[in-house]
């Protein structure tokens, strides 16, 4: 594959820590600067897809959403610090993204936040369970299905700080996740 095919198409990711009781725990644990992940097709606006809150104002229930830097819990919380990221795919595994996640959408029903599978990997441990994932298992499995990248991990025990270290991620912006809507 030629390089300009490796890079034709770009997929975001954006990693954000917020005030929240489980924001701070996790980030107690890890120490991570970023304590959620999120995946986006379409660029610095939005929408990014994760598994969180469906309700900005409460933490349950939780499961697949989009999120919006202008909208929802964001919109609530504009000042908590993101790094959004840009990652160059080649067409086909941009559209194994985006077909992945589009027939995950659809069925966002049956998935659920996999909290304990959360807690199992502020311990290095796996815990999976059908239809349910936390933000970055998400991600990382997402990514990894798609060839998009591999990691050294695996999806169940990623963390958001971990997409850091990735070596074709670049950096496009660093800030206030409400700052985003200006970025785009």
């Amino acid at each position: 594959m030629t390089t300009q095919e490796q890079g034709s198409r770009t997929i975001y990711l954006l990693l954000t820590r917020s005030e929240t009781y489980f924001s701070r725990l996790i980030h107690h644990f890890t120490s991570g600067e970023y304590t959620h992940a999120s995946i986006g097709l379409e660029g610095p606006k939005g929408p990014f897809y994760s598994f969180a809150r469906k309700n900005p104002r409460m933490a349950l229930p939780a499961g697949l959403i989009q999120e919006h830097a202008d909208r929802g819990f964001f919109s609530l919380h504009p000042h908590i610090p993101c790094c959004l990221y840009a990652l160059a795919v080649s067409e086909d595994t941009y559209q194994f993204i985006c077909r992945r996640i589009q027939v995950m959408y659809e069925h966002r029903e049956r998935y659920r936040y996999n909290l304990l599978g959360t807690l199992a990997c502020l311990f290095h441990l796996r815990f999976e369970r059908r239809h349910h994932k936390f933000c970055s298992e998400f991600v990382a499995e997402v990514l990894c299905e798609s060839g998009a990248v591999e990691l050294d991990k695996a999806p169940a025990v990623t963390r958001p700080m971990d997409f850091c270290a990735l070596q074709n991620l670049r950096p496009i912006h660093r800030g206030a996740v409400g700052s985003l809507v200006d970025a785009a």
